[in-house]
């Protein structure tokens, strides 16, 4: 059964999924999740990214997913766009986990998506997204000293990932079916970013 969950301003899914016998909390662009372990968060990604940080002391842990590394005119920006960008998203995650007992050196994290599955459709035709945004993943966490234990990016296929808080357990697939909805999904939220914000076309390129 599928019920809605509100977390620290973010509207998300949250359904008992019998083959790990436990609750998901599913997470779209733009959103984070934080939490103990007693639930898995979960998500799909095509030339986003998403960054896992597990606290090793605590055995707490969060994830995000962002669709473009930076945005410009920050102050033109509503609050509920801030995690769409991984400028801000990979602050709002760290900072919930410090928020909630964690200490920065023992956090450490896993780096997923950055397909280039946007690469060949219409406007964003050359433009390696999914590149530009595994590359500030891998820079951003470098600079704050959080060591990458894994990682599984790049290529052309989307992903599904399953991530579990309390041991920072990663379970992965590509997906090869249903490709061309998440391409029509992905092209949606960039165009409404590009036509409300005026960011798309300054990211994509740099």
């Amino acid at each position: 059964m599928m019920i809605l969950l509100v977390d620290d301003g973010h509207l998300m899914n949250r359904y008992f999924d019998f083959h790990f016998h436990k609750d998901v909390v599913t997470i779209f662009p733009g959103e984070f999740y934080t939490c103990d372990g007693k639930e898995l968060i979960s998500t799909v990604l095509g030339s986003c990214i998403a960054v896992t940080i597990f606290d090793q002391r605590l055995k707490t842990g969060g994830m995000n997913h962002f669709m473009l590394a930076y945005c410009n005119d920050y102050e033109k920006k509503t609050p509920d766009c801030y995690g769409r960008f991984g400028i801000y998203a990979m602050e709002l995650l760290i900072n919930d986990l410090l928020k909630k007992g964690s200490k920065k050196e023992d956090l450490v994290a896993k780096v997923f998506g950055g397909s280039n599955v946007l690469s060949t459709d219409g406007k964003y035709k050359g433009a390696l997204i999914g590149e530009t945004n595994s590359k500030f993943a891998f820079k951003y966490l470098e600079d704050e000293g959080i060591p990458v234990l894994s990682s599984n990016t790049g290529g052309v296929l989307p992903r599904k990932i399953f991530y579990d808080a309390s041991s920072s357990k990663v379970w992965l697939k590509h997906i090869r079916s249903d490709v061309q909805a998440l391409k029509k999904m992905e092209l949606s939220y960039l165009d409404r970013l590009h036509e409300q914000e005026k960011t798309v076309g300054e990211v994509q390129l740099f």
